[in-house]
């Protein structure tokens, strides 16, 4: 007896004075089984005792499931290539936390069986800690008929060089881009095939914009809590609209808060008595001109890559009807530099980033000539410009709002400016090259005439963000320091 008193008062002293610190755990909470085309709940418990600072939780998915957010404990949540991530920059006091996510399978995931775990990574003692959930098994249940329907053919958009792949029901969203009035122009293509009744489109827009219809296609457009929709009681059904375009403006109103510029959203319809639910995915393509002449082809189902977007979740508003009086707002006065680079707590693997760059010290040489590549006055593009194959631009600005053409007239850019919206970030690009050697060259030349002494190659592959070193890979170039 004495012997066990000793021991306990001996582990309450070395807990007293932090030497035994609570053991961090994490569980996962899901079903066994699940139909093919439906949606499940997730539930994570992480108890993290005393743990505080930066954390995060990670769970890579298997091919054929999306997550959708639910509860975050105030984290911020984010899905791209198929990794559900919770991030905490200082993570609750509670010891205690519980998060959840839906998790969303695809029409086409067939039978089986598939694996699902995740991991806690955290701070401690200047190292980063993983603790690791007991790994998940669940049963996927296939629905033929949803399974017959996803693998019926693709329909393709002929956009002059670009071709963008769409599902036989599908709507997807162009780029975002300002135009004159520095309002941001939304364009979404619904490709409904052959459904002709209820549909929705609902997107939540960023703080400090509101919206206004421009294209309806004979829906009721509401907008109200930062949420747009475009309502149909029975889908547009006539020659030529089995794909049509809606799009709307939003406008600056207001202080706009220093966040990342997100647009997230669904497209809703009614099929066999169930409404059935797909998220909006963004691609490189302009959807400017008429619905009549978008020219669409039957293809063989082919994958496309589509850029990963945060997906984020909100709560569906009553429809509204209000009007609303536009207010004219000052551009915002702002210093906008390139996006600063942050280096998350992983644990130690192989990577490979590009080399960094420095900028030519002034010499007493007579400075650089300008390459004669491009050459018009500064203006922001009205339609990100589609590409194909592999492209290299100089990127001289990123920010998390928007600004206007001024703004970079005062910096001496002289050229056409791109705006793309890459990771909650307005990135701002010049220039269009094949070889990077020319976009290598081209920056050095914006260093040395302009203020911005920090400016960078970007690269694209048929239009989408890459690293510098994929593209020199896939376009069998080399690097130049």
């Amino acid at each position: 007896m004495l012997k066990s008193n000793l021991i306990l008062g001996i582990i309450s002293i070395l807990m007293l004075f932090g030497l035994v610190g609570e053991s961090v755990s994490v569980s996962l909470n899901m079903p066994d089984s699940a139909q093919s085309d439906s949606e499940f709940l997730v539930e994570v418990t992480i108890r993290k005792g005393d743990v505080e600072g930066f954390a995060r939780f990670q769970q890579k998915l298997p091919n054929g499931f999306k997550a959708v957010a639910r509860q975050t404990a105030n984290g911020e949540f984010s899905f791209v290539d198929q990794k559900v991530k919770i991030q905490w920059m200082k993570v609750p006091l509670d010891k205690e936390l519980v998060v959840s996510y839906a998790i969303q399978v695809d029409p086409a995931t067939p039978s089986g069986s598939y694996t699902f775990d995740g991991s806690f990574s955290y701070i401690q003692d200047n190292s980063v800690q993983v603790a690791s959930a007991a790994s998940r098994t669940l049963q996927v249940i296939a629905d033929e008929s949803s399974l017959n329907l996803a693998n019926q053919q693709n329909m393709v958009i002929q956009k002059g060089d670009v071709q963008v792949n769409l599902k036989t029901v599908d709507c997807i969203r162009q780029k975002p881009y300002l135009n004159e009035n520095n309002e941001v122009i939304v364009n979404l293509l619904v490709n409904k095939g052959e459904l002709n009744g209820f549909g929705k489109v609902q997107e939540q827009i960023p703080v400090g914009y509101r919206a206004e219809s421009i294209k309806s296609k004979n829906s009721i457009f509401t907008y109200k809590n930062h949420i747009v929709k475009f309502l149909w009681m029975n889908m547009p059904n006539g020659s030529g609209d089995d794909n049509f375009v809606v799009s709307y403006k939003l406008i600056p109103e207001g202080e706009i808060p220093d966040e990342e510029f997100q647009i997230v959203g669904t497209f809703s319809y009614a099929e066999s008595d169930r409404t059935k639910t797909i998220n909006i995915a963004e691609r490189s393509v302009d959807l400017e001109k008429d619905d009549d002449e978008l020219l669409v082809q039957a293809a063989e189902p082919a994958p496309e890559p589509e850029p990963a977007a945060p997906i984020a979740s909100y709560t569906p508003a009553p429809e509204p009807t209000y009007s609303y009086e536009p207010v004219s707002t000052p551009e915002p006065a702002i210093q906008y530099t390139p996006e600063p680079s942050y280096t998350e707590p992983k644990p130690a693997a192989p990577s490979y980033t590009e080399p960094a760059y420095e900028a030519p010290k002034t010499t007493t040489t007579a400075p650089r000539t300008r390459p004669t590549y491009q050459a018009s006055a500064a203006d922001l593009t009205d339609i990100p410009s589609p590409e194909q194959g592999v492209a290299f631009r100089v990127q001289i600005a990123a920010g998390h709002k928007l600004v206007g053409k001024n703004y970079f007239k005062r910096l001496n850019i002289t050229d056409q400016v791109q705006v793309e919206i890459h990771n909650g970030w307005n990135k701002y690009t010049i220039g269009n090259f094949s070889e990077y050697k020319d976009a290598r060259d081209y920056r050095v030349y914006v260093w040395n005439n302009t203020p911005i002494h920090d400016a960078f190659v970007s690269a694209y592959n048929n239009g989408m963000r890459i690293t510098v070193q994929e593209a020199l890979m896939i376009a069998n170039q080399k690097w130049y320091k």
